[in-house]
């Protein structure tokens, strides 16, 4: 029996091409679509991106990057990002951020964006799409402070985060604070909390050799058990267990960003 590995390989070679995903985002009004190489710079977009930057063709982004195209402070904000991605090989999962659009008004965005790696292991480019959040026309000023709360959750997953203390970071009662989070993602703010520390535990489980005990931490878990507890909950595999697959995927097929 063909391996999943020989399947998909047999099924790229069929292509005769590259498949950047561009034509399939085109169609996608809604949402901006971009391949960035290791050093940020735009090599595949899509239709949309080049709308909200108010460019006549693809070929204005391609070889630029984010710095050079949106600006300031989006502009170096977005660039920062991309590249605390590539340096470091960490997702960005669902970041609530302002976005452009052609007449220059902002509006809001839900940003995902994943590092891409070659053959060796190492960090070649990232990918990623903004997604429109249609019910967020403006920047309120308290949606503007719920993203700066999202963001901050994101860059201290490894300390203690009590519900209270973020809603009252949006300047928000624990019940609104609350009913942003399901607005945006269908989830309660414990479960996005929840879900952020999972989600960065994957990734360091994925691409470093790093002790259980330390990546517990680093999501903000200061007992093992207790992380080990919540992930098997969340992924269904204890955090051992998930890294043991997921280096054998690994060995199966060459790319994954290792820490270097």
């Amino acid at each position: 029996m063909r391996s999943h590995g020989d399947c998909r390989q047999d099924f790229l070679n069929t292509l005769g091409r590259p498949f950047l995903g561009e034509e399939l985002f085109d169609r996608i009004a809604d949402t901006v679509f971009f391949l960035k190489d290791r050093d940020a710079r735009y090599v595949a977009v899509n239709d949309a991106l080049v709308r909200r930057c108010a460019l006549a063709s693809k070929a204005d982004l391609i070889g630029r990057t984010a710095r050079e195209v949106f600006p300031a402070p989006l502009g170096e904000r977005f660039d920062d990002q991309d590249r605390r991605v590539l340096k470091e090989g960490l997702s960005i999962n669902g970041r609530l951020e302002l976005h452009l659009y052609p007449d220059r008004r902002q509006g809001w965005c839900l940003t995902w964006k994943e590092p891409l790696s070659g053959r060796d292991g190492k960090i070649v480019g990232l990918s990623g799409i903004s997604r429109d959040v249609p019910t967020l026309t403006s920047p309120q000023p308290d949606v503007t402070a719920l993203s700066s709360v999202l963001g901050y959750i994101h860059d201290h997953l490894d300390a203690s985060l009590r519900l209270p203390d973020l809603a009252a970071r949006a300047r928000l009662s624990v019940f609104q604070f609350d009913q942003r989070i399901k607005a945006l993602f269908g989830l309660s703010a414990g479960q996005y909390l929840t879900r952020a520390r999972i989600e960065r535990a994957c990734n360091r489980l994925r691409q470093t050799d790093d002790p259980i005990s330390i990546v517990a931490q680093e999501c903000g878990y200061a007992d093992q058990a207790a992380f080990t507890r919540q992930f098997h909950k969340s992924a269904g595999l204890t955090p051992k267990a998930y890294r043991s697959a997921m280096t054998r995927d690994r060995r199966q097929a060459p790319g994954q960003v290792q820490r270097t």
